[in-house]
Parts: C-alpha cells; sequence; structure tokens
C-alpha cells in the first residue's frame, strides 16, 4: 500500500496492489550441469574420506590394544625371568659359600637379579601407560584384556586390484575429476545464459483492487567483454588440472609401493617370529643342559652364564617378533583402507 499527499491541496490518494513474479533459468551455459557434477565428486571424495578415517581409527586402535596384550604378556615373562635370576643367585650362594665360586660371579649373578627386578618395575609402568591409550581411544575403563592374540598369514594378493580399490585412490581420483570438472565448467563463461521471466500483479486505489496485468518474457543475456576474466580462468584452470593429473599419477605409484612394501614387511613379520620362536626352543633346550652341566662342575659359571643370557634374551625376542607381527597385519590393512577389528 502507498500513501501520496499533496502539499497544496491536502489531497490525500492510496493505491494498493500485490502480485506475484517468477523466474526460471533455462540455460546458464552449463554452469549448473559442471555445478552438479562437481558437488557429486566432491561428496564421493568424502565419501572414501569417511572410509579412510575409518580404516585409520581401527588401525589406531587396533596398534593400542597389540601394546596392551603384548605389554600383559611382558609382566609374566619379566615376573618368570626375575624367579629365574633369584633363583641363580641362590644357586650360586650356595657354590660360593662351599668355595667353588669367586665373589665376581656372585656379584654378577646379583647384578642380573637386580637387572631382572627394574625390567619388571619398567614392564609394569609400560602397562600402565598401554591401558591408558586404549581407555583413551575407547572412551571407558579398560583394566585388561583377555585371550591371546596370534597374527594371520598373509594369503597372495592382487596389488593392483586393492590400490584400485582403495578409499586413498579413490580419493586422489574425485580430485582430479574435480580439476578435470572445473576446467571444462570454464567454458560456461563463454556462452549465453537465458530465462522466462513472468509475472501477476493487481493494483487500484480501493481494497481490494480490480486492476489487473500480467506479462512474460524470455531474456538472454551475453558478455561481450568481461574484462578477459574467461580467458583467465581457463587458463589458471588449464594449469590446475595439469597438475592435478601429475599429483595424481604420483600419488598412484606411491600408494601402489605402499601397499606392496607393507605386505612385503608383514610376511618378513611372520617369518621372523617363525625363526625367533625355533631359536627360542632352542636356547630352552640348551639352558637346561647348561643348567646340568654347571651344578655337576661340568662347565664353568661363565660358559653358563652366558647360555642363560642368551635364553632370556630368545624369550624377549619371541614376544617382541609377536608384537612386530602383529602390528605389520594391522599396518597391512590399512595400507588399503582395510582394517582388524
Amino acid at each position: 500500500m502507498s500513501q501520496t499527499e499533496t502539499a497544496s491541496s491536502s489531497a490525500i490518494s492510496k493505491n494498493y496492489s500485490y502480485g506475484l513474479s517468477a523466474t526460471q533459468n533455462l540455460f546458464t551455459g552449463l554452469s549448473n550441469y559442471y555445478n552438479l557434477r562437481s558437488a557429486w565428486a566432491e561428496y564421493a571424495y568424502n565419501k572414501e574420506g569417511l572410509e579412510k578415517a575409518r580404516s585409520d581409527a581401527y588401525y589406531e586402535a587396533r596398534i593400542a590394544f597389540i601394546n596392551l596384550i603384548i605389554a600383559q604378556e611382558n609382566i609374566k615373562l619379566q615376573k618368570n625371568i626375575l624367579d629365574r635370576q633369584v633363583e641363580n643367585e641362590r644357586l650360586v650362594k650356595l657354590q660360593y659359600d662351599s668355595g667353588k665360586e669367586d665373589k665376581g660371579n656372585l656379584m654378577q649373578t646379583t647384578a642380573n637379579r637386580k637387572n631382572a627386578e627394574y625390567n619388571l618395575a619398567s614392564a609394569e609402568r609400560a602397562l600402565s601407560l598401554a591401558r591408558l591409550k586404549l581407555a583413551q581411544l575407547l572412551g571407558s575403563q579398560v583394566t585388561s584384556s583377555e585371550g591371546k592374540l596370534e597374527p594371520s598369514p598373509p594369503p597372495e594378493e592382487d596389488f593392483l586390484k586393492l590400490t584400485a580399490n582403495s578409499p586413498s585412490y579413490l580419493m586422489a581420483k574425485y580430485q582430479l575429476e574435480q580439476a578435470e570438472i572445473a576446467q571444462k565448467a570454464t567454458i560456461s563463461e563463454f556462452l549465453p545464459s537465458a530465462s522466462l521471466q513472468a509475472s501477476y500483479r493487481k493494483s487500484g486505489q480501493n481494497w481490494p483492487p480490480d486492476s489487473e496485468s500480467k506479462s512474460i518474457s524470455l531474456n538472454l543475456s551475453y558478455s561481450l567483454f568481461p574484462g578477459g576474466s574467461n580467458i583467465a580462468d581457463s587458463v589458471i584452470n588449464s594449469l590446475k588440472l595439469s597438475k592435478a593429473q601429475e599429483d595424481f599419477t604420483r600419488n598412484e605409484k606411491n600408494l601402489r609401493y605402499s601397499i606392496e612394501e607393507s605386505y612385503v614387511k608383514f610376511k618378513d613379520a611372520i617369518e621372523s617370529l617363525q625363526v625367533s620362536i625355533v631359536s627360542g626352543a632352542a636356547a630352552e633346550e640348551r639352558v637346561k643342559i647348561a643348567m646340568a652341566k654347571y651344578l655337576n662342575g661340568l662347565t664353568t659359571y661363565d660358559e653358563w652364564n652366558r647360555i642363560e643370557t642368551d635364553y632370556i634374551s630368545n624369550q624377549k625376542a619371541v614376544l617382541t617378533a609377536r608384537k612386530s607381527a602383529l602390528a605389520a597385519e594391522a599396518t597391512w590393512h590399512n595400507s588399503y583402507g582395510g582394517y582388524v577389528k
């Protein structure tokens, strides 16, 4: 509603109107088409990003779980080692009291026991940290984990297929697709646009107004000289596309190498674990024989102590090899976007 008052006559005139107008774009130089394609590529990129984030989250939780399991097993191992060193110290003390051993060997055995006590205390602190890490990831209190983890032997794999289906590869692919769409979309700056406009209106000096008007128009527009921005945009997006193509090729090669490298390291870790288990069994047999010889005076303290030290080192090596194999398994699955629950 509008109201007008004339100063000379103090007359007041009123006008009323209402109406509806609508505009529909018929052709926008293909910008809508490329915007839709770009939005879809961005959606696909973020969808694969979610898969990559899920794989990384499971990987981090798996590593934390492995660390907790190994830390618990290490506590048991260090307690066994400490018990063994305490018993060794008692045996050497008996040998020393009977004049069959010197003070230096007794002191060495005591040092071995002290070192075992320290290793046990250190293992308990490491267990506390492992619990804390897993509890933070899970968002709940963690006291212990049950069961024993064993890595599964890696099967034969099609690395090309794994690469092509991995979230990292697909994310790089959709990034390249977005660059291609952006470069193609610059054509819209060289094309005209068309729209259809319609309106309906009623107006008059009384309410409701009774004077009716309608209109419909077809509009065509074209930018004759946009200051060269259309040409500049085309050149810039062409350069961005070239860079995106190079980045995609490099990322594809790096990912392909990373997946196979993780697979090789996983196989190496499995074989290393098997070797450690065999070596540990051999060391256990040797230490039994060495103990019998030492108690019967058939071998020296130095030889017996060396075999004891080798046995303890082998026991630790088996646990370390198991941890490495489990971690390598998790890394292998994470390399192509998979995970171990």
